[in-house]
C-alpha cells in the first residue's frame, strides 16, 4: 500500500506466500506462506496467517509494521517488537510467538507445515489456511478461514485451534491510526469508523472482545499510538473455535 505502482496487482503471490482478495472497495492481503528458509530469514516476521484490510484508499486492519528510523538502538528494539506474532493481526497462543525469533536475527523454531486453499465463485472469495507453529510443545494447529462477499461489504472469519494443549489465546486486529473504534457496551461487538465517515461493525462469537492500545510503525522513525480489537479465550484441552464478522453499515 505504500508503493506508488499503477499496475494491476496479482491475486496471489504463491512464491512469496501472500494471498490477495478484493471485492467492491475492499482488499484483503493475507500472509499464507511458510516463513523464509534459514539464511534468508534475518528479518522474517512471526506473522503467519496475519492479514491486512483496506477500504478504497483507507487502511483499516493492519500489522504494526517495521521500524525504519535512524537511531540504531531504537531500530533494533522496535524491529524485534514488530516481528512478534502479537504485532500482527493474527492469533497468538499463550503470548508465545508462532515462530521463535532467534537472537541476532532469523528464526529458530518455526511452522513446518503451512497450507492454503483459495476459492472464487460468483465474485465471492474464500481463503482456507492453516499452520502448525504451535504444534511443538502445545500440540495445536491453527486454521483461519476468510470469506469476502461479492460487494465487499462483509468480511467473515473463523479461527480454529485443534488440539489439547495451551492455556489461552488472543486474536488481534490492529487498527490504522486514522481509524476510531468503540466497544458496544455489554456485547461482543465494536463500531469501527474510518476517516471518510464509513462505519463498520465488528461482531464475534466464541471469545471475549476488548479494545486495547496498540502502536503503528508505518512511517519512518515514527511510533504512532493506535487501537486494536482483541478476542480472547481459555484453552481447556479441547481447542477453540471463534467466528467473527466485519460488516459495512454506511
Amino acid at each position: 500500500n505504500q508503493a506508488d505502482s499503477r499496475g494491476k496487482p496479482p491475486s496471489s503471490a504463491p512464491h512469496s506466500g501472500f494471498q490477495r482478495i478484493g471485492a467492491g472497495r475492499c482488499v484483503v492481503i493475507m500472509d499464507s506462506g511458510a516463513p523464509a528458509p534459514s539464511g534468508l530469514d534475518t528479518l522474517a516476521h512471526a506473522g503467519t496467517l496475519g492479514f491486512e484490510l483496506s477500504v478504497g484508499r483507507e487502511r483499516m486492519i493492519v500489522n504494526c509494521g517495521s521500524w525504519r528510523g535512524s537511531d540504531a538502538a531504537l531500530a533494533r528494539a522496535w524491529r524485534e517488537a514488530g516481528r512478534m506474532t502479537a504485532a500482527h493481526s493474527a492469533l497468538v497462543v499463550d503470548d508465545v510467538n508462532l515462530a521463535e525469533l532467534a537472537p541476532g536475527g532469523g528464526l529458530g523454531r518455526r511452522p513446518q507445515s503451512v497450507s492454503c486453499y483459495r476459492q472464487e465463485a460468483g465474485g465471492e472469495f474464500l481463503i482456507d489456511a492453516s499452520h502448525d507453529g504451535y504444534a511443538s510443545g502445545r500440540g495445536l494447529i491453527h486454521r483461519r478461514r476468510l470469506y469476502l462477499t461479492a460487494d465487499g461489504g462483509n468480511l467473515r472469519g473463523e479461527d480454529t485451534l485443534t488440539g489439547k494443549g495451551g492455556n489461552g489465546f488472543h486474536i488481534r486486529f490492529h487498527l490504522h491510526p486514522g481509524v476510531r473504534v468503540s466497544k458496544v457496551r455489554g456485547k461482543d461487538s465494536a463500531v469501527v469508523r474510518l476517516g471518510s465517515g464509513d462505519v463498520w461493525r465488528f461482531h464475534a462469537a466464541g471469545a471475549a472482545l476488548a479494545v486495547e492500545d496498540s502502536i503503528y510503525l508505518g512511517w519512518a522513525g515514527v511510533v504512532q499510538p493506535t487501537r486494536q480489537i482483541v478476542l480472547s479465550g481459555p484453552l481447556r484441552g479441547d481447542g477453540a473455535q471463534v467466528k467473527w464478522a466485519l460488516r459495512h453499515e454506511k
